[in-house]
Parts: structure tokens; C-alpha cells; sequence
């Protein structure tokens, strides 16, 4: 337990961190564009084939994917009905509270968390790959047909193909899956005949990873310094509290009763799954809400409470588990 709730502490001074960074400015007005940039396309990536190259594939994927599958629906069932029920908003902004209820920050700020509390960054990989190749294209698609029709009538007929397309690349295009797929090959290859890379490679890929996780929470923590949320006159701050603690406590909840009844998981790796669980809303919501001009204040307001949310969270989590 203290191994785990040191490198929580760990994660929280950094994203502190940065934090004050970001209030100073000391890095320039561009800077968490450029760190989140480097963390994305080079550190990440190297991070992901760094570790899954030798990794044992049927852990990461196997009832762990599971577990994020069914509790990223069931999360977002919660969100959507509730907001369309209860608060009698429409399908496009209801699917946009979905999102917000149940994608996960697992990469900007899964990853680093999934390094320090639980000692393996492939913990958040299964979530990555389900929101990055299905998840999130699949809702957006529905917000494709939902917004169309909302703005030229229930009969009109959405043209899909180009937005089908966009989806696709978006998904071959991504570093993460495409180091993903990189990392998977890469084990298979060496539990198949002990292939491992040659230095020449292994070693820029190692040192690139190292900055991972460290470039992420620093960019993290100077990217809090830079948002105003809550605002009394544009958000709906109910439902943003509302959805953010769905995302911080009802998800993960879900995540701890499908892994102890249907897998009868217990110690590091139900730690992992709720941890995974409780990471908060990622920036992607934001970035689907604003494509369509829907919702958009509740996505980026969500993000950043359940981001603070997640930490007393995760932390009470890593008590209870650890």
C-alpha cells in the first residue's frame, strides 16, 4: 500500500509542478502545446513499444479489456439516460454527457498514473485502443447522424462516406495505436523465438520513453493553470458535477463489481482496474463537442473537474485496494 500511495504523491507533486509553471509562464505561451505534442507523437509511442515488447499480451488484453468495455458502457448508459430523462435534453447533447461519464484520460494522464501507482503503463493501454478504434468513433458517428438530422429534419439522409473515412484515418494515423501495433508484433515475436531489439534502436527507444511520463504531468499541470470553468452565466454547472462524479466514482464503482463478479479479480489487478476506471474525463470529449458545436461547455468543464475529482479518488482507491 505505501509503494502504491508513494507513486500517487509522486504523480501529484509533478502535475503541482507543472502546475506552478504554467501560473509563472516560465516555459512561454506555447509550451503545453509542445509538450503535449512531443509526449504524443515521439515519448508515449517509444513508452507503449518499450514496454509491450516484452510484455505478456493475455494480461493486457485479456480481462482487462473486458472490464473497460463493459464499464465504459454501462458508465455512459448512466450519463446518457440521465441527462436525457431526467434533465430532458436532446439526443446530441445527451451523447456528448455519455462521453463525459465514460472516456477516459488514458493517455495524457493514464499512462503516468498507470507508470507510478501501478508500476505497468500497459495497464491503460486496453482503454486507450477501445476509445481511440471504437469507442469514440462510434459515438461520433451517432452525433453525425443525431446533429443532421436535428438541423435538417428527421427525414433527411446523412451522407456518411467522408466522415467514415476521417474516422478510419484518424485511427490508422494515431502513433499510439500504430505503436501499439508495433508493441504487440514485437512480443509476439519474442515469446515466439526471444527476438529483442538491437541496441542501435532499443536503447533512443528506451531513453525517449523515459520523458514520457514526466513531460505528460508537467504539460498536465501548466494546462489546469490555463482554464476557467464553472462559469455561473454559460456552464451547466449541475450536470457538469453530475457527470463528473459519474466519471470519478459511479464508473470506477461499475469497474470493481464487474471485475470481482464476473472474474474474481482481486489485489494488483483490481487496482488496476478500478484505478483505470477512475481516471477523469479526457480532452477528446471537449474536441467531439466542439466539431459538432455541441455540449461543448459541459465536455471542457468536465474535463477539468473530474480531473480534480479523480485525485481524491484515485487516492481513497489506492487506500482501499493498495
Amino acid at each position: 500500500m505505501l509503494d502504491v500511495l508513494s507513486g500517487f504523491l509522486i504523480v501529484v507533486i509533478i502535475i503541482a509542478l507543472g502546475y506552478l509553471v504554467g501560473r509563472k509562464k516560465l516555459l512561454g505561451p506555447s509550451a503545453v502545446y509542445t509538450l503535449n505534442m512531443f509526449v504524443f507523437y515521439l515519448a508515449t509511442p517509444a513508452l507503449l513499444i518499450n514496454f509491450l515488447s516484452s510484455a505478456d499480451l493475455g494480461d493486457v488484453f485479456g480481462e482487462n479489456l473486458a472490464v473497460v468495455i463493459l464499464s465504459s458502457f454501462l458508465a455512459g448508459a448512466v450519463g446518457y439516460l440521465g441527462y436525457r430523462h431526467l434533465a430532458r435534453r436532446p439526443v446530441p447533447d445527451s451523447l456528448v454527457t455519455l462521453l463525459a461519464c465514460s472516456y477516459c484520460n488514458g493517455s495524457n494522464l493514464g499512462i503516468p498514473i498507470a507508470t507510478h501507482v501501478l508500476d505497468d503503463p500497459t495497464a491503460s493501454l486496453p482503454v486507450i485502443i477501445f476509445q481511440t478504434a471504437f469507442y469514440g468513433p462510434a459515438v461520433v458517428l451517432l452525433l453525425d447522424v443525431t446533429t443532421r438530422r436535428r438541423d435538417a429534419g428527421t427525414h433527411a439522409t446523412p451522407s456518411l462516406g467522408p466522415l467514415l473515412r476521417e474516422l478510419v484515418l484518424g485511427v490508422v494515423r494515431n502513433p499510439l495505436i500504430i505503436a501499439a501495433v508495433c508493441g504487440i508484433i514485437l512480443a509476439l515475436v519474442h515469446h515466439a523465438n526471444g527476438f529483442t531489439l538491437p541496441s542501435l534502436i532499443g536503447e533512443p527507444v528506451a531513453m525517449l520513453s523515459g520523458a514520457a511520463v514526466p513531460a505528460a504531468l508537467v504539460a498536465f499541470g501548466m494546462s489546469m493553470a490555463e482554464v476557467t470553468v464553472l462559469d455561473p452565466d454559460t456552464s451547466p454547472r449541475r450536470s457538469v458535477w453530475a457527470a463528473s462524479l459519474v466519471k470519478t466514482v459511479v464508473h470506477p464503482l461499475i469497474a470493481y463489481a464487474l471485475a470481482r463478479l464476473l472474474f474474481d479479480a482481486h489485489g494488483a489487478a483490481l487496482l488496476a482496474f478500478v484505478v483505470v476506471a477512475a481516471l477523469p474525463t479526457a480532452q477528446n470529449v471537449f474536441t467531439y463537442a466542439s466539431r459538432f458545436g455541441v455540449n461543448t461547455v459541459l465536455a471542457r468543464d468536465s474535463g477539468v473537474v473530474s480531473t480534480l475529482l479523480s485525485i481524491p479518488s484515485i487516492a481513497v482507491i489506492s487506500l482501499l485496494l493498495g
